[in-house]
């Protein structure tokens, strides 16, 4: 990615995969750099702004990381969309009942648009609240009704801990990734 932005350093694309890519690999302060400079083009790239809230976060600051995911929310103009980092957020500092509230508005979006698979949205917020059976009952359902792609969803950073649990290796398995991950 860092080679292809040096052929197209405006690309927002290039730039967003690059500070995606600094993020999963725990380079916090590498993507947190790359994210800012591409929002200062694109202020309003919503999955730019959704990567600096995850960052803000992940660095420890979660109240900071729900204002900015307050404002992914806002940009999506829509009360049921852009609430899994709102949610993760109110959660990751102990805001349980508007985190809940994330978690029912988006199993009524799942009512209203059954098409769209929301079980990773889910998980992440039960994670943070520290419900791991829900969270795991989601992930299970992300393979069941074959969202893709799962690898990458358990390899989050916010579900880095996801690893110490024996569900983990049996999810792995169920995907065929045993030996990789």
């Amino acid at each position: 990615m860092e080679k292809a932005l040096q052929v197209d350093p405006l690309s927002p694309i290039v730039n967003h995969f690059l500070a995606e890519a600094y993020f999963n690999a725990g380079r916090t302060d590498d993507a947190l750099r790359q994210v800012d400079k591409l929002l200062d083009i694109h202020p309003q790239m919503r999955v730019s702004l959704e990567l600096k809230g995850w960052c803000t976060g992940v660095k420890g600051d979660w109240k900071k990381a729900a204002k900015i995911f307050e404002e992914v929310h806002m940009l999506t103009k829509h009360p049921l969309k852009g609430l899994t980092g709102l949610g993760s957020a109110y959660a990751k500092f102990g805001e349980t009942e508007k985190a809940l509230e994330c978690i029912r508005k988006i199993k009524q979006r799942q009512v209203e648009e059954p098409e769209v698979i929301l079980d990773a949205d889910l998980a992440m917020i039960w994670w943070q609240l520290g419900e791991k059976d829900k969270a795991f009952h989601h992930v299970f359902q992300c393979v069941e009704k074959r969202m893709g792609p799962v690898a990458i969803l358990i390899d989050h950073p916010m579900f880095k801990e996801m690893s110490d649990d024996p569900r983990y290796q049996l999810l792995k398995e169920k995907l065929n990734l045993a030996e990789y991950i």
